[in-house]
């Protein structure tokens, strides 16, 4: 639930045939047409943003952690500390973690904290802290994320760096109650996954050949070879699917049955399309038609997988990041400060 800047850079490359970007909000609420036939937009009442509260300032967006629980609350890092956004309430301070937060994620009882290779436990209700968990890695991680359900916390790590380039990242499998880490793959693409009651859903390369992967929680894993267009995008999880964006000539969304990853449905959608969340508004779309890391010209929409077909799209300028979860939500940074929005139909 968390994307990072080597996650992003690898997106560009893998969108490399049309403009890549990432989010924006401020101006929600202006229905915008389809740019081309393979996605049109309905007719039905545009999603806008029900509230906009101010999260400080950031000097690099990249070297802060998002995460929203199960109740919609929003949780982020600035530096060492971790805030949380109740509803529409303005920030407040959860956790002091010590040392710089590089991913965070939330069940219904507790938050997850990683500072390095240590993660660690925390009572949402109280900020008490449980236990700790130390991951590993090959090299000094540069990017990290953390997905939490019911008893079970997945991780992936990674060690990007300019002078080393693309490198694969290392998934494991925590259950909450056992101290032991499980390493599940050590080739998968970072932030290219999302998690629910029946495991983890991620991507990895195994020899030349790419695939969709599921962990569970009671320690299986299964995969499914993808075409090489499919391997390092955008995933998300809604209505019983695994849902890719994959990009080659054209931008298309591949649907796989979480149950057995078959491919349910391939549909051709925006060149622009760049990102994916599962919410209770459904599977939300970021398209982001410019080469900047804050687009003026970002939409949001409803996507339908049968048909590739986008709903009620708004203007969502300036925005950096669609956030995974039940209440849909994105972050938007203006002039240096954060913004989280809330988005309603």
């Amino acid at each position: 639930m968390f994307l990072v800047l080597a996650a992003l850079r690898w997106r560009r490359l893998a969108a490399a045939v049309v403009p890549a970007v990432v989010l924006g909000l401020a101006g929600f609420g202006t229905v915008v047409p389809a740019a081309n036939a393979a996605k049109r937009v309905s007719a039905v009442p545009a999603l806008h943003g029900t509230a906009r509260i101010a999260l400080g300032k950031t000097r690099s967006i990249f070297g802060n952690a998002f995460a929203e629980a199960p109740n919609g609350s929003v949780y982020y890092s600035r530096g060492t500390v971790v805030y949380v956004v109740a509803g529409t309430s303005a920030p407040r301070v959860a956790v002091r973690a010590g040392r710089r937060v590089v991913a965070l994620a939330a069940n219904v009882a507790d938050l997850f904290v990683q500072t390095g290779l240590r993660v660690t436990e925390y009572r949402r209700s109280t900020g008490g802290r449980l236990r700790h968990w130390t991951l590993t890695s090959p090299a000094p991680i540069t990017s990290a994320g953390l997905y939490a359900v019911g008893g079970t916390l997945w991780s992936w790590t990674d060690w990007a760096t300019d002078s080393s380039g693309f490198e694969y990242a290392k998934v494991s499998r925590i259950s909450i109650t056992s101290a032991a880490v499980h390493v599940v793959d050590k080739f998968a693409y970072p932030g290219d996954a999302s998690a629910n009651s029946a495991g983890l859903f991620f991507e990895a390369q195994h020899g030349t050949s790419g695939y969709l992967g599921h962990a569970r929680p009671s320690g299986s894993t299964s995969y499914r070879r993808l075409a090489a267009t499919a391997v390092g995008t955008p995933l998300a999880l809604a209505a019983g699917r695994v849902d890719l964006l994959t990009f080659g000539q054209h931008v298309r969304i591949n649907s796989y049955r979480t149950t057995t990853l078959a491919l349910v449905s391939s549909k051709p959608v925006l060149a622009s399309d760049r990102s994916l969340a599962g919410t209770r508004l459904g599977l939300l779309v970021l398209a982001e038609p410019c080469p900047a890391v804050s687009c003026a010209s970002a939409t949001l929409s409803k996507l339908s997988v049968s048909t590739g077909a986008a709903s009620g799209t708004s203007h969502v300028p300036g925005a950096y990041l669609l956030l995974s979860g039940p209440a849909a939500a994105v972050i938007e940074v203006s002039h240096g400060t954060m913004y989280l929005v809330r988005v309603g139909p």
